[in-house]
């Protein structure tokens, strides 16, 4: 595929260049009312230049001159300038001298074909300088579960890898996991005091959440324990082999219970916590102070930046290292020994002050060069329940991601089985197929299938939801709203996707043997659906700029729309265009297909 845009920018230029040899003016590219694009050039080039300058008297007699210089390009039909009154329902001529611009039927066309003749997986156009990402994501803390606070790190970060390495980046997906800390002294404890044989008999601690509590809880009400686990924090960190070994064992847990969510999720992760780093925090220390960015108070070593008046703590007053420190060796170790060109940390919106400090400071002392590199916070809101606090359970904790997991699927389970009971009455009624314009998606799944499509549609529909917010506002989690085959949802976006594959069910036809070359666009709605799917890099590169990932759901949405609209207007099956129409539904499966994939969601061939 092409990237539309860009084409249509070089287009416009190239006649701007045409029309005023003597302005370097980039043009202003929107989409139009009118037509599929509209350059506003003129208006902004009477703003900056003479009459004489130009050469024409009025904004819209520059726009009729850019106008002319489009008449022969290739990538455009049905050229405008400054469109009449009749257009907008107004008495007097435009003045404004827009120019609006349809793509040419050949294009679009030529760009369809290009998306039918790749094999495999849909193909966009790839970065003209590869780097090496760094995504840090999901970093859950061992010992406690994975909860829904986790869900939205997780999920945008695989999406945003998954963009990236489509555009042929190299991307490493980093799992800054908890596992160091005082804390690690109290659970070692708790685990040696109550289970003194474990090494011979390992207890079952998989229920981490649990475990924790209980040595908290230890930890809270007994002060000779209390004093034992602050010795074992002082064993642990200066590297007994009995307490590392307890550790090590913790952590494993921990790491079994996060990869069986992560399989779930269809998450791919590298581990690489903060004991990862434990060895060169005083050595980034000393860089730091010999550089002149350390500064003593009250017993700290400070590190001070332009950003804030608030400091990192680069040593604690108590000679300890903490969240600051470990992160402050970690960035410096992605940029300067790994050597990554873009670092991406995605975390909530509540750490933007600590990462705007910690690459301030990564800017400071040398690591991070910009432009050659660059660092993004990806921040998000909060999941909230329908009370617009903190998604909790009834009891007030703090909800398992198992157990949304589990709730999704069970609920598209019952949903699936209710539609298959009323599937089996409906035959009973009747026979036949249905009408070219029925949403039915042919068969529902068969009996044996029914679990594994219950959990395609339960988690796709929980991330679906997550990732077309936009990103920097909270949402309020509904169960209902999720599941809902009507707008914007997977459920919707899936029954879409089936619709297509159910089609060429009926058609009974292979559509690899079809010629991409009888392709042709006639129709009003032919041709909203091919410019809709031409859209489809755009709308990447737009999120590689901004990373708001809930754009790819947007379009998704608009061609499944635009896919909607064309079904219902063209007869596909048994029409004398069914070849060509059937080449259109296969463009929009592909590009469906690639969107999903992107966003992480398993889309079904029947629902």
């Amino acid at each position: 595929m092409q990237a539309l845009n860009v084409q249509v920018k070089e287009a416009f230029r190239r006649a701007l260049a045409a029309a005023f040899p003597s302005v370097d003016h980039a043009p202003i590219i929107t989409v139009s009312k009118f037509g599929d694009f509209q350059c506003n050039s003129a208006m902004a080039l009477f703003k900056q230049k003479s009459k004489e300058e130009l050469g024409v008297q009025s904004p819209k007699e520059a726009g009729e001159k850019i106008a002319a210089q489009l008449k022969d390009e290739s990538l455009f039909s049905n050229v405008q300038a400054s469109p009449q009154a009749s257009l907008l329902n107004r008495d007097e001529p435009v003045l404004a001298g827009f120019v609006t611009v349809d793509i040419s039927g050949a294009w679009l066309c030529k760009d369809l074909k290009e998306i039918l003749k790749q094999k495999g997986h849909l193909q966009v156009p790839q970065a003209e300088k590869k780097l090496r990402v760094m995504v840090d994501f999901s970093s859950p803390n061992v010992a406690k579960e994975m909860h829904v606070g986790h869900l939205r790190s997780t999920i945008i970060g695989e999406s945003i890898c998954r963009i990236l390495a489509f555009h042929g980046h190299e991307v490493q997906r980093i799992n800054h996991i908890g596992d160091w800390g005082t804390q690690f002294g109290m659970l070692i404890e708790y685990l040696h005091s109550q289970f003194p044989d474990y090494k011979a008999n390992m207890p079952d601690i998989s229920d981490l959440n649990a475990f924790y509590k209980k040595a908290k809880a230890a930890f809270d009400a007994d002060e000779d324990f209390k004093t034992r686990s602050r010795e074992m924090v002082v064993k642990l960190q200066g590297g007994d082999e009995a307490a590392l070994e307890s550790w090590r064992l913790i952590c494993d847990v921990s790491r079994k219970e996060f990869e069986k969510v992560y399989k779930r999720l269809d998450v791919s992760l590298e581990e690489r916590g903060e004991s990862y780093y434990n060895a060169v925090l005083p050595k980034v220390v000393q860089e730091l102070t010999d550089k002149g960015m350390v500064t003593v108070s009250d017993g700290a070593k400070c590190v001070f930046t332009k950003v804030s008046e608030v400091p990192l703590m680069a040593v604690k007053s108590d000679g300890g290292f903490g969240y600051d420190s470990t992160d402050l060796a970690a960035v410096r170790d992605r940029l300067v020994e790994r050597r990554g060109d873009w670092l991406i940390y995605v975390t909530d919106l509540g750490q933007e002050e600590h990462f705007t400090k910690i690459f301030a400071a990564a800017e400071q002392a040398g690591w991070h060069l910009p432009p050659k590199t660059r660092l993004d916070h990806m921040g998000f809101g909060v999941v909230q329940g329908q009370d617009g606090k903190r998604f909790k359970t009834r009891s007030g904790e703090v909800v398992k991601l198992v157990d949304l997991l589990d709730e999704a699927k069970a609920r598209a389970l019952k949903e699936l089985r209710r539609r298959k009971e009323e599937e089996k009455e409906e035959e009973k009624r009747e026979s036949g197929d249905g009408c070219n314009a029925s949403p039915c998606t042919g068969t529902t799944v068969a009996d044996e299938e029914m679990d594994n499509a219950a959990e395609a549609i339960g988690y796709s529909a929980v991330k679906y939801f997550d990732l077309k917010q936009n990103r920097h506002t909270d949402y309020k989690f509904s169960y209902d709203r999720m599941l809902d085959p009507k707008g914007n949802t997977a459920v919707y976006m899936m029954y879409a996707y089936a619709r297509i594959c159910a089609i060429f069910r009926k058609a009974d036809v292979d559509i690899s043997t079809l010629d991409p070359e009888e392709l042709k666009i006639e129709e009003p709605a032919e041709r909203k659906l091919a410019v809709t799917l031409a859209q489809f890099p755009d709308v990447l590169a737009t999120i590689l700029d901004d990373l708001h990932i809930h754009r790819l759901a947007e379009y998704m949405y608009k061609v499944s729309g635009a896919f909607t609209d064309f079904y219902q207007a063209c007869k596909v099956l048994g029409s004398p265009q069914q070849n060509t129409r059937l080449l259109l539904c296969e463009a929009t499966r592909k590009v469906l297909q690639a969107s999903f994939y992107l966003l992480g969601i398993t889309p079904l061939e029947r629902i």
